[in-house]
């Protein structure tokens, strides 16, 4: 999968260093992914859900939330925000 949006990770690791280990491990894990569908996501990172068009993913032991749209046929993540679990806990991704 090619990942896009990293400035938004590069983002998230100044602002919260103890983030930045698992999001450059999440970087590697989906780079090396080869996602056909959900199912395969789940495969791969088990603590991932869908929500509407979005794919969450729990990040650094469940403390932050990497907010995505996949296209499984471009094979292409867009990371769209990496936020607290409070902030995500606020906000609606069902849209």
């Amino acid at each position: 999968m090619q990942v896009v949006g990293r400035e938004v990770i590069d983002a998230a690791c100044k602002k919260h260093a103890q983030w930045r280990a698992s999001l450059h491990a999440w970087i590697r894990i989906v780079s090396g992914a080869q996602w056909k569908h959900f199912a395969d996501v789940r495969l791969t990172l088990k603590s991932t859900d869908q929500v509407g068009r979005h794919v969450i993913f729990n990040i650094a032991q469940n403390k932050a939330r990497l907010i995505s749209i996949i296209n499984y046929q471009a094979q292409r993540v867009v990371v769209e925000e990496v936020i607290d679990h409070a902030t995500y806990n606020r906000e609606d991704f069902t849209k």
